[in-house]
Formats: structure tokens, C-alpha cells, sequence
């Protein structure tokens, strides 16, 4: 048996008849605040289609961590709080005791940089467009991947080339973003007490 994910189809169908601004694969369009064009009216998850500042285009992910995390800004400027959506999606999966992660958002790329080990199932992969890496995915190396998307979340992302060719590496990045007070902390007020997972 092979079973294969290829996404969702929006359960939106409620809505055609409505005066929310519909994108034409039935997802619901939103501001950064999560708003739709009906100002008393939020969406979240995967149902909502939002700008994604790393890179301007719209987006919608079919994850569940950015459903809770959508949900929760979503909530924040229902009562005013005025809190742009600005995460980076994350997601991972695990099978037979193997984890993968991926973080980023590359609906399109022109390559992908392996460094690390397919075989040993211990590598990073870079999605690249252009000059710029647009996603990470690892399997091995949870700490360089988490690295990473501190570094796409504080908008400190080495570009593609230096990667590529060794300049810049997990452990470099790790040592710029250690050195800025704040990095890997929960951003939001009276929220959580997340720690850090930086370390030099």
C-alpha cells in the first residue's frame, strides 16, 4: 500500500455566497493581523491564505503548528492587540524512530544544496531560489535546523552562495545569533516563558 499526502482542499464552500474575499483554491484571504476583508471577521490555519513577509508572496501551510500559532494571533488582535503574523512555518514528521524537520516556506525553487549524509540520514537541505535560501528541511541535526530558523525568523539568513560554499555553517550562524540579546526568546508579552535554545 502506498499512501500519499498531497494536501487539502478548503472547506470553505459556506463562504461563496459570503462578502470574505475567497483566493481561487477556496481559501480565505487575510491581512498580516489575520483579518479578512469583513473586519469582524479572523481566519487561521489552513483555511487562511496570509502574506508572508520573508518573501512578500501569499502563503497557506497545511501544518498544524501554524494553525495553533495563526490561531493565537489571530485571537491577540481580535481584542485590539494589533500583532502582526510573523512566524516562519516549521513542521516535522517522524517514522520508525526518525525524525525530519523542515522550516521555511519554498512553494518553488531552483536547487537543492545537501549538506551532510542521505545515507547515514544525517544532512541539511537548502531550498534555493536566487541568492536566497527560502526553506530548510534535516534529518540528524535538529539543533542546525532550529539554528536556521532562528536565523530566517530574525531576518539574518546567510545567502545562498556562502552556504554552498562553506563560508557560513550551522555553527557560524549559531555564533552571530548567540551574540543578540533576545534571539530564541517568546516575543510575546505575558505568553509563555519559552527559553532559548541558543547556545555559542
Amino acid at each position: 500500500m502506498v499512501l500519499v499526502g498531497y494536501g487539502i482542499q478548503p472547506n470553505t464552500d459556506f463562504l461563496v455566497k459570503s462578502t470574505v474575499d475567497l483566493q481561487d483554491d477556496g481559501s480565505i484571504l487575510v491581512d498580516p493581523f489575520l483579518q479578512t476583508n469583513d473586519k469582524s471577521i479572523f481566519a487561521a490555519g489552513d483555511v487562511a491564505t496570509f502574506p508572508y513577509w520573508v518573501t512578500g508572496e501569499r502563503a497557506r501551510v497545511e501544518h498544524y503548528i501554524n494553525a495553533f500559532n495563526q490561531g493565537c494571533y489571530a485571537a491577540f488582535n481580535m481584542l485590539g492587540k494589533l500583532t502582526p503574523y510573523g512566524n516562519v512555518p516549521f513542521c516535522w514528521t517522524r517514522h520508525y524512530n526518525k525524525s525530519m524537520q523542515f522550516v521555511g516556506y519554498a512553494p518553488s525553487f531552483d536547487k537543492v544544496y545537501i549538506d551532510g549524509s542521505l545515507a547515514d540520514q544525517k544532512f541539511i537541505a537548502y531550498y534555493i531560489k536566487g541568492p536566497k535560501i527560502l526553506a530548510v528541511a534535516g534529518m540528524g541535526r535538529s539543533s542546525d535546523v532550529l539554528t536556521m530558523m532562528q536565523a530566517m525568523e530574525s531576518n539574518s539568513m546567510p545567502v545562498a552562495e556562502d552556504i554552498v560554499n562553506g563560508v557560513e555553517t550551522p555553527v557560524s550562524v549559531r555564533a552571530k545569533l548567540a551574540k543578540r540579546p533576545g534571539q530564541g526568546k517568546c516575543k510575546r508579552e505575558g505568553c509563555c516563558q519559552k527559553k532559548p535554545v541558543l547556545k555559542p
